[in-house]
């Protein structure tokens, strides 16, 4: 009986085997028939250029390879500051991510983390990005032995999915090969895609970042996001995303403050895009310290209206491509404006007449209450050449309002114009700081009360006023024309 108990046993753990191994290669069958279909539908729906440059297909698992083709300026970007990045080629660059596919409907092996799960699937799929220049069956170099990126994605019966991904902590090249440096802290986040593709949502948390220059530090602390995107086919896409900040800070390195910085901030966006971008955003702060002045909390209200986005698009790859080859941004902007790029990329984006708002723009001071709106329309009815920069000019319709206490706009003032004398003076930066102050001082007040005088700069009681408005190329400042110098010539 014991015997006949044991080849029972025996038997059932042998077809339990067969059909798990039948079940897994099925699956692997299913996986790679998903595979082919939902990698051409990512690049269409998401205007994503991904192609899949290899699979194979195993009993219990598979891999496969896929390669993102970037754009050559956010190339650049990536060698200047991704780690392992290899230098350029003549093929198209972009990022080849490896991936392990461990197939359902109990994924058999080693997982991120050493998770273990019951949970029946489709496929686990274990994703590592490797920037580099083209992918194997185009002829490329071997990937970085350290990922930059590491994505675990569970792929469900049904066809959802859900994603998590990692990347280290990384710090950029070193002074000599750029002038921008990154120290990242790394990041984390998930994403999870409904069954048709259709509907995404994502989180992301990146606990620190700095940026240096030469001259100034910006760093980011505590920074998470959340954005829920809904598209259909052939309709437009809309998404809902919070960002919060837990700091923000730019300083110089001549100073031991910062020049500026923010405490809690919060960014809560809508938008709709399809041909065109709609979007509103809400900002808030809960405190903001400038020239060593604490102020807030402050809000701000934006609205985009009627943007083409492929214009757009095109006007960003152009600015990208030029400046590679220019040294600083006046080059940059010489180089646009003689070969006529810009004026005609400009034009594309005034033709649907879009529009830029910046309303309920408030700042509470230890002096009292700053309040700001601005909009700008282009006028795309307007536009009969396209490529005439001063032509394009004459579309635009501008408003600017603003409102502030004397009391605190003249201290702001002084500490910005001493920073600029002291950067810009090698007399001015001998100067002990109070003499330096003085002389700041002078001026502004010369300034100021200049502007009052000619009426360009209204004082009402302790709080200065002023009004602009920008049409037909000419300017009015509280309804009186200021001369322009000739900006497109």
């Amino acid at each position: 009986m014991h015997r006949g108990m044991k080849k029972s046993v025996c038997l059932v753990a042998g077809v339990l085997v067969a059909v798990c191994s039948l079940a897994s290669h099925e699956f692997g069958v299913r996986t790679e028939q998903t595979w082919t279909a939902l990698v051409p539908l990512a690049a269409q729906v998401w205007d994503l250029p991904v192609s899949t440059t290899r699979y194979r297909r195993g009993w219990f698992s598979s891999t496969a390879e896929t390669f993102l083709e970037l754009p050559p300026a956010v190339a650049v970007i990536l060698r200047a500051y991704v780690p392992h990045t290899p230098p350029p080629s003549a093929t198209p660059e972009g990022l080849t991510i490896m991936h392990r596919i461990l197939h359902g409907p109990f994924p058999v092996g080693l997982r991120p983390g050493g998770i273990i799960s019951l949970v029946p699937a489709q496929t686990l799929i274990i994703s590592s990005l490797a920037p580099g220049a083209r992918s194997s069956s185009r002829g490329v170099i071997a990937p970085a032995p350290l990922a930059t990126l590491q994505v675990s994605t569970t792929v469900f019966l049904r066809g959802a999915s859900q994603s998590h991904f990692v990347m280290p902590a990384f710090a950029s090249p070193s002074s000599a090969q750029t002038e921008t440096h990154l120290v990242s802290e790394g990041l984390s986040g998930d994403v999870t895609v409904g069954a048709n593709g259709h509907h995404v949502t994502g989180s992301l948390r990146a606990p620190g970042l700095q940026v240096a220059r030469e001259d100034s530090v910006l760093a980011l602390h505590d920074v998470t996001a959340r954005t829920d995107v809904s598209t259909g086919h052939r309709q437009p896409s809309r998404s809902d995303t919070i960002v919060r900040i837990g700091s923000m800070a730019l300083t110089y390195r001549h100073d031991t403050q910062a020049t500026w910085a923010i405490t809690g901030g919060e960014v809560r966006a809508t938008a709709t895009a399809g041909e065109m971008l709609q979007a509103a955003a809400d900002v808030q702060l809960e405190t903001f310290h400038l020239a060593d002045m604490p102020h807030g909390p402050g809000t701000l209200h934006l609205d985009v209206r009627q943007l083409r986005l492929n214009a757009l698009a095109r006007l960003l790859q152009e600015v990208g491509a030029q400046w590679q080859d220019a040294p600083n941004a006046t080059t940059l902007w010489r180089h646009l404006r003689l070969s006529g790029d810009l004026a005609r990329l400009l034009s594309g984006i005034a033709r649907t007449s879009p529009e830029i708002a910046l309303t309920q723009m408030h700042l509470h001071t230890p002096d009292g209450e700053v309040r700001a709106s601005v909009q700008v329309r282009l006028d795309g009815s307007r536009l009969l050449a396209p490529g005439d920069l001063p032509q394009l000019v004459q579309t635009i319709d501008a408003q600017v309002e603003a409102e502030a206490p004397a009391s605190w706009v003249r201290p702001m003032v002084i500490d910005q114009v001493s920073k600029v004398m002291r950067a810009r003076s090698t007399l001015a930066a001998l100067l002990p700081p109070h003499a330096l102050h003085s002389l700041a001082a002078t001026i502004c007040d010369r300034q100021l009360h200049s502007l009052v005088e000619h009426e360009y700069l209204l004082l009402d009681g302790d709080t200065y006023k002023s009004k602009a408005h920008y049409a037909d190329g000419q300017l009015l400042v509280n309804g009186k024309p200021l001369a322009l110098p000739a900006l497109v010539q």
